[in-house]
């Protein structure tokens, strides 16, 4: 297990609230993330011609207007000041495009931009080229992003030039330095000095191999919200509705939610989600069935603000009994959870198995196939990978 030092939390706290706009080395491959692979790999100045062979016009966005050159973007995400985007975007619910007075946010093509994402240019132009895909969660600011890029769960990424087809990993994050092309950040690092960034290591192939399979679902979900907002209007795309018509998924599912459910304002809920008796749910929380299906909740469950639930294709997400999970939570398939968990604000779970009774602290990251055991407290901004990690921390 590794403790990550986290620079100025508060200050990021700050950033990324509505309040304040409005007034290892190892790779994938190591971690088991990587689908198998499916097409010849190429690195990101082979890739990026191939799939992007023309450069679009980027256009400027209207907040509530779902289609805007070819993009979808989700009349649930907040748009504020000067933001133009490019042709097959995907921008999700919950997300926060903001440009200051006098700068502007430009998105390339095919972008993605997911749920609770917050892509601001507060000081300067933030600008995206093509095939940019930001994860859940991840905040960007003030930076300049090169083509085929990726930004993982929880990402911070301040005043900063990230590379072609470089790799951003979950809650790592970059200040103030240079990304060079195609290399690959830790799990929760803090890369803030440019002899730390020229030290990263170089992709993997099966790297690659995931940033395009993100990139293929990703402009399916462009076609497939599209067509859902063309064939029900904009109702279909707010609150809870049905999963869009995809290659994996042809057939739209109604989510099923038990009795006593509450929700809260501006809940997003898609697809196969089945959501137990006298759960709750906070502010801006999104769970999304279109990609990974189902998402299984069980009874009693209290899920906070701004939480996101997903799950990469061919997986699923299941949550025990009485889940507590806090504002900012990432919770992404495939991953398995018990009875009686606790998470407190800002955490990240993907791919673990996590038994019952486990507290995990604010900040805290947990990212691998192994099993956290029964009674696991998971401290504050811990890094989680292995077995062998997960198996040294205490036990209530």
């Amino acid at each position: 297990m590794t403790v990550g030092a986290c620079c100025d939390e508060l200050w990021w706290r700050r950033l990324v609230t509505r309040r304040h706009l409005l007034k290892s080395g190892a790779g994938l491959a190591a971690l088991g993330l990587a689908p198998p692979l499916g097409r010849p790999v190429a690195f990101a100045q082979e890739a990026t011609p191939a799939a992007s062979p023309v450069a679009g016009a980027r256009v400027r966005v209207v907040h509530g207007q779902p289609i805007v050159n070819g993009s979808f973007i989700s009349p649930l995400a907040e748009v504020f000041g000067e933001v133009e985007v490019g042709q097959r975007c995907y921008v999700a619910g919950n997300t926060v495009l903001y440009a200051a007075e006098g700068v502007r946010v430009s998105l390339g093509d095919e972008n993605n931009v997911q749920d609770n994402a917050y892509v601001l240019a507060q000081r300067q132009d933030l600008v995206f080229s093509n095939m940019v895909s930001v994860g859940h969660q991840a905040v960007i600011e003030n930076s300049t992003v090169g083509d085929f890029t990726f930004f993982g769960y929880r990402s911070r990424v301040r005043n900063a030039v990230i590379g072609e087809g470089a790799m951003i990993m979950h809650g790592t994050v970059v200040e103030g330095v240079t990304i060079p092309a195609d290399t690959i950040t830790p799990l929760g690092a803090r890369i803030t000095t440019q002899a730390q960034a020229d030290a990263l290591p170089r992709l993997a192939e099966s790297d690659v191999e995931f940033k395009r399979v993100v990139q293929d679902v990703n402009l399916e979900f462009v076609t497939g919200y599209t067509g859902l907002f063309n064939e029900r209007g904009r109702i279909a795309l707010e609150g809870i509705g049905p999963s869009p018509v995809t290659t994996w998924n042809p057939t739209p599912i109604e989510p099923q939610l038990g009795e006593g459910v509450v929700m809260a304002e501006m809940v997003r809920i898609v697809g196969d989600v089945r959501l137990g008796d006298e759960s709750s749910i906070g502010q801006r929380t999104s769970i999304r069935a279109d990609d990974g299906t189902p998402i299984v909740v069980g009874r009693r469950a209290r899920i906070e603000s701004r939480v996101t639930f997903h799950a990469i294709r061919g997986t699923r997400v299941d949550v025990g009994e009485n889940a507590h999970i806090g504002d900012g939570n990432v919770i992404h398939g495939p991953v398995i959870i018990g009875d009686n968990f606790v998470s407190e604000d800002d955490v990240v779970v993907y791919r673990a198995t996590v038994e019952d009774n486990v507290v995990v602290r604010a900040g805290a990251i947990i990212v691998g196939d192994f099993t956290v055991r029964e009674g696991t407290i998971v401290p504050d901004q811990a890094v989680v990978r292995t077995q062998e990690e997960a198996d040294a921390l205490p036990v209530h």
